[in-house]
């Protein structure tokens, strides 16, 4: 069996939050047609009870969730999707900086060091995505950091490229930039627009491009309008659908922990606006994500018949993680 791997390398912020609900909330019904969440981040701990990536996993195998993305935000991060993915049939990884981590990468001399770990990474057989990468001009709006930011989404746009993969873009009060950014540079023959953020205008240049656009949780919200009518602009050959867990939990359990075992209500949600059978629609999303990421099983592998294997400290004398240094306890950016 090959080294263990740590069951979370940072922990979410909002555990600090004295007034939020900690605690998971109940399964759903499950799905009759099964569905992957093709965005998520299980190496962070979050609840008052964390889980390990596992049951994050068997909980959603439970309800028709059946695979998976993992995806990392920056080096440490895209390691253990890799590392994970690469041990785990359930899971898939996408490798990526975040665009919030590029101008502090940029101001140490570090970016291009950084890139070249990610272009290593993206060449493991299960890293089907290079993400999530793209703009975030909501976290930093200096004219030094948004140019950091472009420089990084360039580079990560190529890297999609060299490797035939799948891009994850993190778009936050950016869309025209990352729009002219791609058309400048030139997208990848997949493109997915991670927890769709835009109205019809922003959804009717992805319909014309044959870009994707993934649907976290938001789209549940009662004031997310912008979201529901963009459904009825994107063809449904276009559409995805994801949690961003640890965040953007559905409702009726928004602000609680999120999870892929939560992916139902979002699916559902969907459906219900649509007017569509949500067995029906669930069909066409796991056709989608397939198209986009290719088959779990393409590159089979074997999970550690021990579900608790990845304990750390229940096995004395294993390496303790797969990073640049002991501490996993936090990250500069989030997941949303």
């Amino acid at each position: 069996m090959s080294d263990p791997v740590d069951p979370h390398v940072r922990t979410r912020a909002a555990m600090e939050d004295s007034s939020r609900d900690l605690s998971y909330p109940p399964s759903p019904e499950a799905l009759v047609v099964p569905v992957y969440d093709n965005h998520t981040h299980l190496e962070i701990a979050d609840g008052e009870n964390p889980l390990h990536y596992r049951e994050h996993l068997d909980r959603a195998s439970a309800v028709g969730v059946r695979g998976v993305v993992q995806v990392g935000t920056d080096v440490v991060t895209s390691r253990w999707s890799a590392a994970v993915a690469a041990r785990e049939p359930r899971v898939l990884a996408a490798v990526a900086l975040h665009p919030n981590e590029a101008p502090a990468l940029v101001e140490a001399g570090e970016l291009d060091a950084a890139l070249a770990q990610i272009d290593e990474l993206a060449a493991q057989p299960r890293v089907v995505a290079i993400g999530e990468t793209g703009l975030d001009f909501f976290r930093t709006d200096s004219e030094g950091g948004r140019a950091a930011q472009i420089r990084s989404f360039e580079a990560h746009i190529e890297l999609a490229k060299k490797h035939g993969l799948a891009l994850q873009i993190h778009d936050r009060d950016a869309h025209d930039d990352v729009v002219r950014t791609l058309l400048r540079v030139g997208a990848p023959d997949r493109v997915v627009f991670h927890c769709f953020s835009g109205d019809i205008e922003l959804a009717s240049i992805l319909a014309e491009r044959g870009w994707f656009a993934s649907f976290a949780g938001t789209v549940t919200f009662k004031n997310a309008r912008n979201l529901r009518d963009s459904l009825e602009v994107l063809p449904r050959s276009l559409l995805l659908v994801e949690t961003d867990a640890p965040f953007l939990t559905p409702h009726p359990h928004r602000g609680r922990p999120n999870g892929p075992y939560l992916l139902p209500w979002t699916v559902r949600a969907i459906a219900d606006y649509l007017g569509t059978d949500a067995s029906m629609l669930a069909a066409q999303l796991s056709s989608n994500t397939e198209l986009v990421y290719g088959h779990w099983d393409a590159e089979p592998v074997t999970s550690p018949g021990d579900p608790w294997a990845d304990r750390i400290e229940e096995i004395p004398g294993h390496p303790a993680d797969l990073t640049d240094g002991p501490d996993h306890s936090g990250s500069s950016a989030a997941g949303a």
